[in-house]
C-alpha cells in the first residue's frame, strides 16, 4: 500500500512539473490576440442596444494585444461604419500623425471606441454624411462591457481618452474636456487601476487647429510616462 501511494505521488509530481504555470498561457500575445478575436465576434453579433439594427459593420478595435496604451474614442463615424475599423478618414490620418510624433503606431497601441456601432441622427439614411451624433448614456452603458473586456485582456498601463464623450464616460463626470485634458487620473477599468489621460479628439483638431498645441503637450506627457 505504501509503495502504491509513493508511486502515485511521484506520478502526480511529474505531471505538475511538466504542466505550464497556471494561467500563463492566457498572458501570451498569441492567446491575448485569440481572446480579442472572441470579443470581436461577440461585438459583431451584439444586440444589446438599438445601434446594432442600423450598423453596416461593427467596429471592435485594432492594434497590439500587448499594448501599453489604449486610445479610446466615442464611436464609429461614416467611414468606420463601412470599413469596420476605428479612426479612419481624416481624423484617423491625424491620429496616425499624433501617434508617430511620439514613436507609436496603430501596430503598437490599441485603438477602440466606447460604443462599437455608429450612432446616427437619422438611422434611415446611413449613406448621408453629417449624420453622426454622440452616443446616448444608454448606448454607452450597454456597450461598456465590451471595451472593459478588451482592457481586461490587453492590460494597458495607460488609457488616452480622445474627446469629451470618452473622457466623461470613463471618469463619470460632466466636466468639460477643456478642464479634463492633460490631467492624469486613476480609474478602475477592466478589473484594474489604470492611469487615464484625457485629451482632445482628432476631429476637434480638424475644426480648431489651435488645439493641436494642447494635444502635443498631452502626448509629450504620455511619452514621458511610457519611459518611466
Amino acid at each position: 500500500m505504501k509503495s502504491e501511494l509513493l508511486g502515485l505521488a511521484r506520478g502526480l509530481r511529474r505531471r505538475l512539473e511538466q504542466a505550464p504555470p497556471p494561467f500563463a498561457a492566457a498572458k501570451t500575445p498569441r492567446d491575448k490576440a485569440a481572446r480579442l478575436d472572441e470579443i470581436a465576434r461577440a461585438i459583431e453579433s451584439c444586440r444589446l442596444c438599438a445601434l446594432s439594427a442600423t450598423r453596416l459593420k461593427a467596429v471592435p478595435g485594432i492594434g497590439s494585444p500587448d499594448a501599453a496604451v489604449m486610445f479610446v474614442g466615442e464611436g464609429p463615424g461614416f467611414e468606420e461604419n463601412r470599413r469596420g475599423e476605428p479612426f479612419v478618414g481624416r481624423a484617423g490620418e491625424l491620429l496616425d500623425k499624433i501617434l508617430a510624433s511620439i514613436g507609436l503606431s496603430r501596430r503598437t497601441v490599441y485603438i477602440a471606441n466606447m460604443v462599437k456601432c455608429r450612432p446616427m441622427k437619422d438611422p434611415r439614411t446611413p449613406e448621408a454624411r453629417g449624420n453622426d451624433r454622440p452616443p446616448s448614456p444608454e448606448e454607452l452603458s450597454a456597450c461598456r462591457p465590451h471595451i472593459e473586456a478588451q482592457a481586461r485582456v490587453i492590460e494597458p498601463r495607460f488609457i488616452v481618452a480622445l474627446g469629451a464623450v470618452a473622457a466623461r464616460a470613463l471618469l463619470q463626470t460632466e466636466a468639460p474636456i477643456s478642464r479634463l485634458r492633460g490631467q492624469w487620473q486613476d480609474i478602475q477599468f477592466g478589473g484594474r487601476t489604470v492611469k487615464l489621460l484625457p485629451t482632445y479628439h482628432p476631429a476637434a483638431l480638424l475644426r480648431n487647429p489651435d488645439l493641436k498645441k494642447d494635444v502635443w503637450t498631452d502626448m509629450k506627457a504620455l511619452k514621458k510616462a511610457l519611459c518611466e
